[in-house]
């Protein structure tokens, strides 16, 4: 098989990755499946041959992993290390910037690294919001059908998921301070 069909493969694996990972519950259980997607996506965008959406899957596989972490270390969660890795999300999408097109994946990587930094998992959903649909612009001209039909079943996904556990997300914040 060529490797563009290898790609499309392979990017529709990250596909239900993502969009299993907004129906979990808590962060780190998001956190899991999204940077499992990730890793299938930098397979994919390897494979067809799209450089920028690579070198950021790339940043992204270290910024799940240290965001993983956050919840216990301090250093983690840091405002200088959220500041670097946006700093890094940056420069990679720049320097393998090739198209216009690319600046989609771009604004869409800082809109999913704000989102990843939230501690609160509505939050981080409704952030992530605003990462879909640019990311759904550029895998339309890269093309990527898993990366096309993950957006649009990620935009979904977490409508649902803010729906159905709004209730545990925003509230849960109110009713803590009226304590």
């Amino acid at each position: 098989m060529p490797r563009e069909v290898w790609g499309q493969i392979i990017s529709i694996i990250g596909m239900v990755l993502t969009i299993l990972s907004f129906q979990l519950k808590t962060r780190k259980q998001i956190f899991f499946l999204q940077t499992a997607g990730t890793l299938f996506f930098l397979i994919s965008f390897i494979l067809l041959g799209s450089h920028t959406a690579a070198y950021l899957n790339v940043v992204f596989l270290f910024r799940n992993v240290i965001f993983y972490f956050a919840e216990n270390k301090r250093w983690a969660h840091h405002p200088v290390c959220f500041a670097l890795i946006l700093i890094a999300v940056i420069g990679v999408g720049f320097y393998g910037f090739k198209s216009f097109w690319d600046i989609f994946a771009i604004i869409g990587s800082v809109f999913g690294t704000i989102a990843m930094y939230m501690k609160n998992e509505n939050m981080l959903r409704i952030l992530k919001l605003g990462d879909s649909p640019c990311w759904l612009v550029y895998n339309l001209f890269v093309p990527s059908l898993g990366g096309v039909i993950c957006e649009v079943f990620n935009i979904t996904s977490i409508i649902i998921s803010i729906i159905r556990y709004k209730s545990n997300g925003f509230s849960k914040g109110r009713e803590e301070k009226k304590r």
